[in-house]
């Protein structure tokens, strides 16, 4: 069977046409991808969403996982900038960025978040030198991986190298703050066997006090061709990371404040930490029936342990006292330890029949997902303690069951795609200790939902693709073959297309709004789960070899918003009610265009000096609450416009060199739009280069991260304002053989 990469071509690319006396090979060159995922690809149809998809390897060698970098030609995606931690936190068009709630981030098309309804927090994001490519399907489009309303990242791992028994891989970066780095992998295939392993290490001592941060992780891919169209791949990943919590600031002045504008450096939590732990096996069976019929079966598993520890005392940006009194909340600490199991089975089914003179296809499947939780809240006696009193102990469990199914009807340049997913969630969340709470009033509550969901995607070729050809004629005389010269054919993706979505989704409940953990906190009795109707209408094309845009604009609506209202009693002691909040809508506007022009000057044919691809993006964002008690309110990581610009420069592989830019709108991190919570708008550009020697078995690479050293923060957390880095810089150098 082919590798994973060879997915990625696109549908529309129509065979070698056979006539009489006449045989045509296409030759085409393309030196900018087309910007989307093929129509059918797989078990998937992408045919009619808006979708897209990154190659770390187009750029220089990124350093320290950076994501700004690798989705630089992205347009949307906000990467809250976290750097104490290997935390990625990604946003989409004003849906909250924290932890990546909103969103379905994916690893080879399975979740990888902590538990993926009841506990949605993504603290564990794949290391990039070992992703092949990054997939983003846009918000209701991504109905086929889930129900929530924010989109679907699926990073797309790396497969074993096929055209060897064994390669070696090592890089090593060093940079400032104690920054260093190591990926190491090996791979290759025997036979019917083939195997790919690597292992990251990452630490940084970081630019403020108790900011330090170990990773340690590793993977191994095992694949087993059964026959010439079946194969069994089994994948074993472990992680294990722990970073200090520095704490936040604040630009609002009062008694005891930590001021940015003063101190950006500053820490104020000197003993806060956080810890992940994961494993995680994966057994996937793919069976290719016949051209037209394709099989993929997914079993999943494994262990996450989040654990997190906190000196009590403090405010936002207000460290707790430095010597705190005995007994004091200041001389102690809040441990948190939670535990998820998940298992899950994910099967899907495509089959491509004839229908009206073309081919429309279908594909469907099942999904089951479990998930327990054991979460222990533990009081510590000093405030670096890493054991203590247990104040509380939950159980939660989730039971989903899904099915889901998508047809395309093809009719020339016409596509129609219905399509819908059933959702039969099941989840409780049970209280076994809560000393915070009278004794006898220990909560259990459970919560059954069906919720239907429905698509309805469309797309029409404009103007169809071609691509070059070069035609070889048998003469009648002496039977001699002539090339003749090099002409255009009908085939590639198209070189203009319409296409539109119009979608369903909703956000499940999290176990914190089954049963509040405060101990202060209810949940209101008729709570509903937030859901959303989504539009999206674009254009999109390659009218030419060297030029590729999309152009479109979205509309959507979130409606039953959960949060929390803080009131008084009559009694008068303030009590926390999670509950419906209000409304919300978000619409706007997002552009992209990427040009080789090293390209256009050649004529359109790659050039022999390498590719220069400028790149720009952009998105325009309105969103606002439109009801409760935040009505007129901006959402969450809302910024009004981000720029991505850019240039990126290679040679045969050989040569790489980048300047990449971003430019976001400022925006509020808090749903109330408080002074304190507003973040600036910033710009910030990295400048990378690497180079290959050796045939590529030796390689160096340089870069200045923050080249014009913009002040600027990213993220605002519960303890404050979130620094980002200043000018910083790393090189480092790479064996392979």
């Amino acid at each position: 069977m082919a590798d994973a990469d060879t997915n990625l071509t696109h549908a529309l690319v129509r065979s070698p046409i056979e006539t009489e006396q006449l045989i045509i090979e296409g030759t085409g060159v393309e030196p900018v991808e087309y910007p989307a995922l093929p129509e059918v690809q797989g078990t998937r149809i992408n045919s009619g969403k808006k979708t897209s998809f990154v190659k770390p390897e187009e750029f220089p060698s990124i350093a320290n996982n950076d994501y700004r970098e690798a989705l630089a030609t992205t347009p949307g995606l906000l990467v809250s900038e976290e750097p104490s931690s290997p935390i990625v936190n990604f946003g989409y068009r004003g849906l909250d960025s924290q932890r990546s709630e909103f969103m379905q981030v994916l690893k080879d098309g399975v979740s990888i978040k902590n538990e993926q309804f009841g506990f949605p927090e993504s603290h564990y994001t794949p290391i990039l030198d070992a992703v092949e490519r990054i997939e983003f399907i846009r918000a209701g489009a991504a109905l086929q991986f889930g129900p929530q309303p924010g989109g679907a990242l699926n990073f797309v791992m790396k497969m074993p190298p096929r055209d060897v028994p064994f390669q070696f891989e090592t890089k090593n970066l060093f940079g400032s703050d104690g920054l260093y780095q190591n990926f190491t992998s090996a791979g290759g295939t025997i036979g019917q066997f083939g195997y790919y392993a690597y292992f990251d290490h990452r630490e940084r001592d970081g630019f403020r006090t108790n900011s330090a941060y170990d990773l340690n992780a590793g993977s191994v891919k095992l694949v087993y061709d059964a026959t010439s169209d079946s194969r069994f791949i089994l994948t074993l990943d472990a992680y294990d990371e722990e970073h200090g919590e520095p704490g936040g600031l604040t630009e609002v002045f009062e008694p005891g404040a930590s001021l940015y504008q003063v101190d950006r450096d500053a820490s104020t939590r000197l003993y806060d930490l956080f810890r992940l732990k994961r494993y995680y096996a994966m057994l996937e069976y793919q069976k290719v029936f016949s051209e037209r019929t394709q099989l993929d079966i997914k079993a999943f598993g494994g262990y996450l342990q989040r654990y997190s520890q906190h000196q009590r005392g403090g405010g936002f940006g207000i460290a707790p006292n430095p010597n705190p009194a005995p007994g004091s909340a200041a001389s102690t600490n809040d441990i948190q330890d939670r535990e998820d199991y998940t298992q899950g089975v994910d099967v899907r089914f495509r089959h491509d029949y004839d229908l009206a003179h073309d081919t429309s296809t279908f594909t469907g499947g099942m999904y089951f997902y479990h998930a327990l939780q054991d979460r222990h809240d533990y009081r510590g006696t000093t405030p670096n303690a890493s054991s203590g009193l247990l104040r509380r102990f939950n159980t939660g469990e989730t039971t989903d069951f899904a099915l889901f199914a998508e047809n395309r009807f093809h009719f020339g340049r016409l596509s129609i795609i219905p399509g819908m997913r059933l959702e039969f969630f099941e989840q409780s969340l049970d209280e076994h200790v809560n000393t915070t709470k009278p004794e006898g009033t220990l909560l259990s509550q459970s919560d059954f939902s069906f919720v239907p969901l429905f698509s309805l995607g469309a797309g029409y070729v404009l103007v169809e693709g071609q691509i070059q050809a070069t035609t070889t004629t048998t003469t009648d005389k002496d039977g001699k073959s002539v090339a003749n010269a090099p002409s255009m054919v009908a085939g590639g993706p198209p070189r203009l297309e319409l296409y539109t979505t119009v979608a369903q989704s909703y956000r499940p409940r999290t176990y914190g709004e089954l049963v509040s953990t405060a101990p202060d906190g209810v949940v209101n009795g008729d709570l509903k789960e937030g859901d959303s109707i989504q539009f999206e209408l674009g254009l999109r094309g390659k009218p030419l070899s060297y030029l590729t845009f999309d152009v479109g604009g979205f509309y959507f609506e979130v409606t039953d918003q959960v949060g929390e209202i803080t009131g008084v009693n009559a009694a008068g002691a303030t009590f926390t009610t999670t509950q419906n909040v209000g409304d919300a809508r978000y619409a706007g506007i997002e552009a992209a265009a990427e040009l080789d022009l090293l390209g256009m000057i050649n004529g359109g044919t790659e050039s022999p000096y390498g590719r220069f691809n400028l790149y720009g993006n952009v998105t325009f964002l309105d969103a606002e609450f439109t009801g409760g008690p935040n009505e007129g309110f901006d959402t969450t990581y809302a910024p009004d416009y981000q720029l991505k610009l850019g240039g990126i420069y290679r040679w045969k592989e050989m040569v790489k060199a980048g300047l990449i830019g971003n430019m976001v709108g400022d925006s509020f991190a808090d749903a109330n739009n408080t002074k304190s919570h507003f973040i600036p708008a910033y710009t910030v550009w990295d400048l990378t280069a690497e180079v290959k020697f050796l045939d590529g078995r030796l390689g160096v690479f340089a870069g200045i991260k923050n080249l014009f050293d913009e002040d600027f923060y990213a993220e605002i957390r519960d303890e404050g304002i979130v620094p980002a880095y200043r000018r910083n810089y790393y090189g480092g150098f790479s064996v392979k053989f």
